[in-house]
C-alpha cells in the first residue's frame, strides 16, 4: 500500500529568511554551545554539623586553573572540563579542607561532587575522600554509552569500529557501522568536535588510534539539538592532550601469520573448480564428457572439450604461426595461468602514539603541548586483484597551548591514506568505495568470468582515497560558568582510480618451442584478446574504473555555553560548512565505446544551521529540550527538462549543459525539535525518553549526478531539488542498578524515516531516452528494542551482554518505473507499489574478561607471576536473513526460506607486566575459536548453481519424504559423499527409511561448485605486544 505523507513542513527559503534565521540565533549567542567535548563538575557544599549550605566555599579542580566559589545556597558548577579523572579541593577559613579523589568527568554530563565540611578551630591537613560513581547516570535522556580505552584493551579487537558493533542497536556494514537500522551514511564520526564525514557520501572516515584515544562516547538514541546533518548515531571521540610537564606515550603491534582465509583448498590448486577440467588427466585431453566423469561430477565443473580439441583448432585454421600439440596447447594455458595468489604476506595492525612538551619553546608559548599518534594496518585479500591487501594509515598531530589562563588553543591536523580495489565497472562510474570485505571479494567470482579475476591482475581496477583535515579551535573561559568556542576547519578528500600500467606487448617469452607470446595476463591492455582454453580473457573488458574527484568541505563554527543558574544549562550555536564538489569519474575502454562513460559535475552548495537548547536539572526531572533551524542551498542550476526531453537522448545528451533550459535549484529550510527527559526514580533506577526530528542532506550522487555514455546519452541524473532525508524518531528507556554489581538497560525504538533518495526510471516510446532520475520516493519504518547487562564492579569478571530486536519495514511512493508505451506501463502497474515483507533479525553479543590482580599469588624475584592474566571472551549470534524460493513461480511467494543463525567465538589471553616505569602487554587473539564454518553464497558460481542447492534442501512446507527443516547454510558434513534422495512419488516406507538415513548423515546436500570459497574465515591467531610509559 502507498504510505501517506501527514504533513510536510519543508519549505524553500530566499537570502532574507537565511538573514531572519541569522539575526534570531545572533540575539541568543550569549549562551550557545557546540557539538560537546567536554563536562562538568557540580554540587553543593554544606555544614557536616547543621546541613547548611555554605557560600563562599573555594572550590578547584587539582593540576588546572578551573575553580569557583559556591553561592549563597552553597552551590557550585565547573564547565568546561575535558574528560578525564580529577581531584576536587574545596577550602573555607574555619573549616577542614577536603580533596576529593577520582572524580569522573565524561562527555556532556555532569559529574555532582557534594561535600560535607566540618569546623575547625585550628589548620588541619585536607581530608581526603574518593567521589562516588553513580551506576545510573541520571541526566542521560536517550541511549548512549562511554568506552574506554582500558576496557577495550583486553578484547581481541584492534580498531574503533570493531569496539562500536559490539554493543546493542549497532552492527558493521557494508562501508561503516549501521545504528538501528539506519544507513551508513546517518551516523557521525567527530573527532575532538571535528566532523569527519566525507560530504561526497556523507560516510564517515573513522580515522582514530585507539592509542591517542581519551574518550569515546557512543549515542545511538535521540540526540541534543546541536548535532545536524545526522539521524542515526554520533561516534564522538576525544583523543589525549600532550602532557605539560612530562612525555607519555603507547604502541601497539598486532601480527597475523599469512594464512588461507577459506576453509577449501586453493582457489590456484590443479582440483580446483577453474583449474580441474584442464589438469585431470581422466578429462583434460578428450573433454569432460568423454565418460570419465559421472554426471553429477560434471556439474560441479566447467565445461572443455580437451586439449586434444584445442590443438586440432589451432592445426586446422589459417594461422600457420599457432599450430600447437595437445601437450603444447596445456604448456601455453600452464604460462596463461602462472599468476599464484596464495596469502604469503602476514595481516597486521601498527597503532602508536606519543606526546608532552614541545621541547626548548614550550614554556613561552603558553604551556605548548603536542600529542601525535600513526595508525598503519594491511588485511591481505582472500586472493589478490590488481592489489593484494586493503591498507589503511593514518597520522594526526594535535597542539594545544593555553594562551592566558582563560583561553586555549588547539590545532589539529590528520592525514589518511586508504589503498584497495574498486569493484565498480561498465554501467556504474566509481563512487570512492573501496573494497575490504572478504566475503564480497570471494563474491566477485560468482559470475561467467570468475577466473578472470584470478588470473588477470588488473581486472578491477586499483584504487585510493587521500584524506586531509585541517581543524583549530579556540576555547575562551569567561567564567567558572560561561565559556565560548569557535572552530575553524577543512577536510579534503582526494579520489585515485586509475590504469594500471600497460602491457608490454613484445613477444619475448617461449613458453612452448616456437611459439613466442607477450606478458599476458598481466599488464593492461584495453582491446579485446583471449587465452588458449578459449573461456579466460587476457584484455578487453578490464581495469575500466576512473575517479579522479577531489572534494573539500570548509566550515566555521561559534559556540557557547553558560550555567544561567542551578537548574539551567543554556546552549546555542551557529554553523556555515561550504562544500567543492568536484567529481570526476568514469569508465573508459580504448576498444568498446559501450564500456565508456562519464559522471562529471562541479557544485559548490552550503548550508547554514543554528540551534537553541536548554538542559534543566532538577531532583527527579533532567530535561534536554532544543529546537534546530538547518538551511541547505545547492547553489547550483536544475535542468528544467520533460520526463522524454530529447536532451537526454544520444547525441543531444553532449550539449545539455549548454544548450537545455534551466532554473535555479530550490533551497530547503528545516526546523527539528528535540526533546529528551531522564525521570530518575530512585538513586538506582530511571526512566528516559526523547523525540526527536532529525535530517541530513542527499548525497551529492543523488543531487549532482549527471552520468552519461560516450555518445551522450544521459543514463543517471541527479536531483538538486531534492528535500532533506528525514527521520522522525522516539525512544523509551529503563535503567536500574542491580545489587550495585550489574547495571540494566532496556530501550525501545521506533523511527519514520521519510524522503529516503531512490532511483525513477524513464522510458521513451521508441527507447531513445531511458535514464534514471533521483528521488525522495522511499521511506522505511524501523522499531525494535535493546537489553543490555553489565557486570559494572569486580576485581576479577567483568563483562556485557546484549541483546537487539529489529525490524524495519520499507517501500516507495507512487511509481519507480514511468513508460510512455501505455503497454510497458501496464505492465509494471500491475507489480506495483512494492512493500517488504517485514522480518525481524535478532543479534546477540557477549563478553567476559577474567582477570586475576595485577598482585595476586606469591612473590617470586620481585614480581607476582600468577598477576596479570586475562582471558577476554567474545561472543556473537545473530539470525539468519530471509530469502525467496518459488520453484513453481507460485505468485505471492516470498521470503519463504531462511537462513542459518551465524555464531562466532574469538578470545585473547593477555599476560600484563610491570617493568621499571613501562607498563607492557603481551597478547595472542584467536578468531573463530571453535573453527565454525558459515556457507559463503560466493561459493556458488552462478544462479543455476544456487538454484540446485536449493532444489536439494528439504524445507518445512514440502511433502513427503522432501519435507524437512532445512535452512540455508546447510551443507554436508565432512567425510560424508553426496548422496541425493530418491524420488518417493508413491511414499514407498523402503525408500523412506532410505532417505531418512540421509537426511539424518544431510548427504543429500547438493553443495555449491566452487568448493575452495564455500566456507571463508578459519579460526586464525593474531600475536600482540603493548607498550605503554
Amino acid at each position: 500500500m502507498k504510505k501517506m505523507k501527514v504533513k510536510n513542513i519543508y519549505r524553500s527559503v530566499t537570502m532574507r529568511n537565511v538573514t531572519v534565521l541569522i539575526l534570531l540565533m545572533l540575539t541568543c549567542i550569549s549562551a550557545s554551545m557546540i557539538a560537546g567535548t567536554r563536562g562538568k563538575i557540580a554540587g553543593q557544599v554544606t555544614d557536616a554539623e547543621n546541613g547548611q549550605p555554605l557560600p563562599g566555599v573555594a572550590v578547584m579542580i587539582s593540576g588546572t586553573t578551573m575553580g569557583m566559589p559556591t553561592n549563597i545556597d552553597g552551590y557550585y558548577s565547573i564547565l568546561n572540563i575535558p574528560p578525564g579523572v580529577y581531584s576536587v579541593k574545596f577550602s573555607l577559613i574555619g573549616y577542614t579542607p577536603i580533596t576529593v579523589e577520582g572524580a569522573q568527568v565524561e562527555i556532556d554530563l555532569t559529574t555532582t561532587v557534594n561535600v560535607h565540611m566540618r569546623s575547625s578551630t585550628v589548620e588541619m591537613e585536607a581530608v581526603v575522600v574518593n567521589a562516588e560513581h553513580p551506576v545510573v547516570t541520571k541526566d542521560i535522556s536517550a541511549s548512549q554509552f562511554n568506552i574506554k580505552p582500558t576496557i577495550v584493551e583486553s578484547m581481541p579487537i584492534q580498531t574503533v569500529t570493531q569496539a562500536l558493533v559490539l554493543h546493542a542497536g549497532i552492527e558493521q556494514g557494508r562501508d561503516g557501522i549501521i545504528v538501528r537500522g539506519g544507513g551508513t551514511n546517518q551516523t557521525m564520526f567527530v573527532i575532538d568536535g571535528f566532523t569527519m564525514n566525507d560530504e561526497r557520501t556523507n560516510i564517515p572516515y573513522a580515522a582514530v588510534s585507539l592509542a591517542a584515544t581519551q574518550e569515546i562516547q557512543v549515542q545511538t538514541g535521540g540526540f541534543n539539538a546541536e548535532y545536524g546533518n545526522v539521524r542515526s548515531g554520533i561516534v564522538n571521540v576525544i583523543t589525549k592532550d600532550g602532557d605539560r610537564g612530562r612525555y607519555n606515550g603507547m604502541f601497539n603491534v598486532g601480527y597475523r601469520p599469512a594464512a588461507p582465509k577459506h576453509f577449501g583448498i586453493s582457489l590456484y590448486d590443479p582440483n580446483s573448480y577453474y583449474n580441474r577440467p584442464y589438469t585431470d588427466p581422466a578429462v583434460s585431453w578428450t573433454g569432460t564428457k568423454n565418460g570419465a566423469w559421472d554426471l553429477n561430477t560434471q556439474n560441479q565443473y566447467p565445461y572443455f572439450q580437451g586439449w586434444n580439441a584445442v590443438s586440432r583448432a589451432t592445426l586446422e585454421d589459417k594461422n600457420p604461426t599457432n599450430d600447437l600439440t595437445p601437450e603444447g596447447a596445456k604448456r601455453l594455458w600452464e604460462w596463461q595461468r602462472r599468476r599464484t595468489g596464495d596469502i604469503i604476506k602476514p595481516d597486521y595492525t601498527f597503532d602508536a602514539a606519543f606526546g608532552g612538551p614541545v621541547p626548548f619553546i614550550g614554556e613561552n608559548l603558553g604551556n605548548l603541548r603536542f600529542y601525535v599518534s600513526h595508525f598503519n594496518e594491511r588485511e591481505m585479500f582472500i586472493y589478490p586483484l590488481s592489489r593484494d591487501a586493503y591498507t589503511d594509515n593514518h597520522t594526526m598531530l594535535k597542539v594545544t597551548s593555553d594562551i592566558t589562563s582563560t583561553m586555549k588553543l588547539t590545532v589539529m591536523g590528520l592525514y589518511g591514506e586508504s589503498n584497495s580495489v574498486s569493484p565498480y565497472e561498465w554501467t556504474t562510474a566509481p563512487t570512492g568505495y573501496l573494497l575490504r570485505n572478504q566475503s564480497e571479494i570471494a563474491g566477485l567470482l560468482s559470475s561467467s568470468d570468475g577466473m578472470n579475476a584470478l588470473y588477470m591482475p588488473d581486472r578491477y581496477s586499483p584504487s585510493s582515497v587521500y584524506r586531509n583535515t585541517i581543524g583549530v579551535t579556540l576555547t575562551h573561559t569567561l567564567s567558572s560558568t560561561t565559556f565560548y568556542d569557535f572552530f575553524v576547519q577543512r577536510n579534503e578528500s582526494r579520489y585515485n582510480t586509475f590504469q594500471t600500467t600497460t602491457r608490454d606487448t613484445s613477444k619475448v617469452y617461449q613458453p612452448v618451442s616456437g611459439i613466442y607470446v607477450d606478458e599476458a595476463p598481466y599488464g593492461y591492455w584495453g582491446y579485446s584478446s583471449g587465452a588458449i582454453d578459449g573461456v579466460m580473457s587476457t584484455g578487453g573488458w578490464m581495469n575500466l574504473g576512473r575517479d579522479q574527484s577531489v572534494n573539500s568541505t570548509f566550515s566555521i563554527r561559534f559556540s557557547m555555553t553558560s550555567q544561567i543558574d542551578k537548574y539551567n544549562q543554556v546552549k546555542a550555536g551557529l554553523q556555515y560548512a561550504y562544500d567543492d564538489l568536484n567529481i570526476n569519474s568514469g569508465t573508459y575502454s580504448p576498444s568498446m565505446s559501450t564500456w565508456t562513460r562519464s559522471m562529471i559535475y562541479h557544485v559548490f552548495p552550503y548550508r547554514l544551521s543554528g540551534y537553541v537548547q536548554d538542559k534543566m536539572e532538577f531532583e527527579g526531572f533532567i530535561a534536554n529540550l532544543g529546537i534546530r533551524l538547518d538551511y541547505s542551498n545547492p547553489n547550483t542550476d536544475y535542468f528544467n527538462l520533460t520526463p522524454y526531453d530529447l536532451f537526454l537522448s544520444q547525441g543531444l545528451g553532449k550539449q545539455i549543459e549548454q544548450n537545455a533550459a534551466k532554473e535555479k535549484a530550490q533551497s530547503e529550510f528545516y526546523i527539528s525539535p528535540r526533546l529528551g527527559i531522564s525521570h530518575p526514580i530512585t538513586e538506582d533506577s530511571k526512566l528516559y525518553f526523547n523525540y526527536g526530528h532529525f535530517m541530513s542532506e542527499p548525497s551529492s550522487s543523488s543531487r549532482f549526478r549527471l552520468q552519461r555514455e560516450s555518445n551522450g546519452l544521459v543514463t543517471y541524473l541527479g536531483n538538486p531539488n531534492m528535500k532533506f532525508e528525514k527521520t522522525v524518531s522516539y525512544e523509551l528507556g529503563f535503567e536500574q542498578n542491580a545489587f550495585d554489581m550489574f547495571l540494566i538497560n532496556i530501550a525501545a525504538y521506533y523511527k519514520d524515516v521519510t524522503n529516503q533518495p531512490g532511483w525513477i526510471y524513464y522510458q521513451n516510446i521508441n527507447t531513445s531516452v531511458h535514464y534514471y532520475k533521483a528521488s525522495n520516493n522511499n521511506y522505511a519504518d524501523i522499531r525494535g528494542f535493546e537489553m543490555t547487562l553489565t557486570k559494572i564492579r569486580g576485581e576479577w569478571i567483568s563483562g556485557f551482554i546484549n541483546y537487539t530486536y529489529d525490524v524495519s519495514t520499507s517501500g516507495y511512493f507512487d511509481l519507480t518505473q514511468y513508460y510512455q508505451d501505455v503497454n510497458k506501463q501496464r505492465s509494471y502497474l500491475q507489480l506495483n507499489p512494492y512493500q517488504s515483507k517485514p522480518h525481524p533479525q535478532p543479534y546477540a553479543r557477549a563478553n567476559v574478561t577474567l582477570r586475576s590482580p595485577d598482585e595476586f599469588g606469591p612473590i617470586v624475584m620481585d614480581s607476582h607471576p600468577f598477576g596479570g592474566w586475562s582471558l577476554n571472551i567474545l561472543l556473537n549470534w545473530k539470525t539468519g536473513s530471509y530469502a525467496t524460493y518459488n520453484p513453481n513461480s507460485t505468485p505471492g511467494v516470498v521470503d519463504n526460506v531462511q537462513w542459518r543463525d551465524t555464531y562466532n567465538a574469538d578470545v585473547r589471553f593477555m599476560k600484563a607486566l610491570r617493568i621499571f616505569n613501562l607498563d607492557l602487554q603481551l597478547y595472542i587473539d584467536v578468531r573463530n575459536v571453535f573453527n565454525l564454518k558459515q556457507l559463503n553464497f560466493a561459493g556458488f558460481v552462478d544462479s543455476y548453481d544456487y538454484q540446485d542447492y536449493l532444489a536439494s534442501l528439504c524445507f518445512e512446507w514440502m511433502e513427503g519424504d522432501k519435507k524437512g527443516n532445512d535452512r540455508i547454510g546447510d551443507y554436508i558434513p565432512s567425510g560424508v559423499a553426496y548422496d541425493p534422495l530418491e524420488p518417493n512419488k508413491n511414499n514407498d516406507p523402503a525408500i523412506t527409511a532410505r532417505n531418512n538415513v540421509r537426511k539424518e548423515k544431510k548427504s543429500y546436500i547438493n553443495m555449491p561448485n566452487n568448493t575452495s570459497v564455500t566456507f571463508l574465515n578459519p579460526r586464525d591467531y593474531l600475536f600482540g605486544v603493548r607498550l605503554s610509559f
